[in-house]
């Protein structure tokens, strides 16, 4: 039942997709016009929001639940969709609120002022403050815990730390903070990967071929197409709220956030998941066997950086976990704040994540996976019906 409704889903937003694309004149694929107009504050916050462990594990979990193929979907679905970001980004702009000399935005905002109905708005807040400040980052700390060598007791106890550290500083230097992790982040990563993908590049145009052809084989285009772009929503964080939460933190144009965040969806994709599934499929083409995906990225740091590989994946997991966690703890905090200002309510949302992050090192990765990803269909589903309304806003 659940995949129909997600294959239902998928189909509309393709065609959805194409509507917008149309409607703002193809203005999602002219990349160098958008390399040309950039916002920092923003895509550092969008790539901090986007590229959390889940990024890794959500292209590793494609590759091997839908096939190699998978990767060809998710570079179809994200371009048939970036529009959809662009309109995301856009009413997040338009409507976002100043308060204490800053600004915020998303799906509350454009719901409440764009739609005007309240009622929703209030609903959609505590549905993305919950997918995200706490499912998505209960995936960050699990992810950690799977990895990395270290008791779980231990574990939690310095991740707590780390939350309560962040949930007792000013959320107005999160920003800064993201402005220095994310960029270098990117680069490590992109360095490390290139690296191993040279060194094997004589195998390089076989899993090429390899993709391209298991994209079309009934099993990826029953299974694949639908865990790919399920992932490539995950990954991209389709219609989830946090792009329209990026394109608002500051006075620039809506156009300018809206390219800037359809750019920083095509590096995600693009880049990012394409360098992930490279390592991947460059370890299996050389005769080793898929195991469980958290083993599997282990296994796949392993064979490519010997002994070294485990520091490199455990710098990895530790740097996009930390920069997504800083994000979502910002998200729900600011958001919760232009809600109320009574201290008690604030205070509780913040126990709340933190007791959701720390619960998400004990909790089994499979039924972690299933809750985010019904809790995320609801939430993707409302968001689709009032960003259709609002379409007509942007230009």
């Amino acid at each position: 039942m659940l995949n129909t409704i997600w294959i239902i889903l998928i189909i509309y937003l393709c065609f959805f997709g194409i509507n917008i694309s149309k409607k703002i004149k193809f203005k999602n694929y002219k990349i160098f016009k958008m390399i040309k107009k950039l916002n920092y504050d923003s895509l550092f916050l969008a790539l901090g929001t986007k590229m959390g462990v889940g990024t890794i594990i959500g292209t590793t979990i494609a590759i091997t639940v839908g096939g190699p193929g998978s990767l060809i979907w998710i570079y179809i679905f994200t371009i048939l969709t970036s529009s959809i970001i662009y309109l995301e980004s856009y009413l997040g702009n338009k409507y976002k609120q100043k308060i204490n000399n800053s600004y915020i935005s998303g799906i509350y905002y454009y719901t409440k002022f764009g739609l005007k109905n309240k009622l929703l708005s209030i609903i959609m807040l505590l549905i993305f403050i919950t997918t995200y400040s706490c499912f998505f980052l209960m995936i960050q700390t699990n992810t950690i815990s799977e990895i990395l060598p270290i008791n779980k007791i231990i574990l939690a106890s310095r991740i707590l730390i780390l939350l309560i550290l962040l949930v007792t500083n000013k959320i107005t230097q999160i920003t800064k903070i993201l402005n220095k992790i994310v960029p270098l982040m990117c680069i490590f990563f992109i360095i490390i990967s290139l690296f191993i993908i040279i060194k094997n590049i004589n195998i390089i145009d076989d899993i090429i071929k390899l993709i391209i052809k298991d994209a079309f084989n009934n099993k990826t285009i029953i299974t694949g197409m639908v865990i790919g772009i399920k992932r490539s929503i995950f990954l991209n964080e389709l219609l989830i709220g946090t792009t329209s939460m990026s394109s608002g933190i500051n006075n620039i144009s809506a156009e300018t956030t809206a390219n800037t965040l359809t750019l920083g969806t095509y590096f995600i994709t693009f880049i990012i998941s394409s360098l992930i599934s490279f390592l991947v499929l460059i370890y299996l083409e050389n005769g080793n066997i898929v195991l469980n995906y958290n083993q599997l990225l282990i296994n796949v740091f392993t064979y490519h950086y010997n002994n070294i590989g485990l520091y490199f994946l455990n710098l990895l997991i530790c740097l996009l976990s930390t920069t997504t966690i800083i994000s979502g703890i910002y998200i729900g905090i600011s958001n919760i704040s232009y809600l109320t200002n009574n201290k008690c309510i604030i205070n509780l949302v913040k126990i709340i994540m933190i007791l959701s992050i720390i619960s998400g090192i004990f909790i089994n990765t499979n039924r972690l996976w299933n809750m985010l990803d019904n809790v995320m269909l609801i939430l993707i589903i409302l968001n689709t019906y009032i960003v259709t309304k609002l379409k007509n806003e942007c230009s």
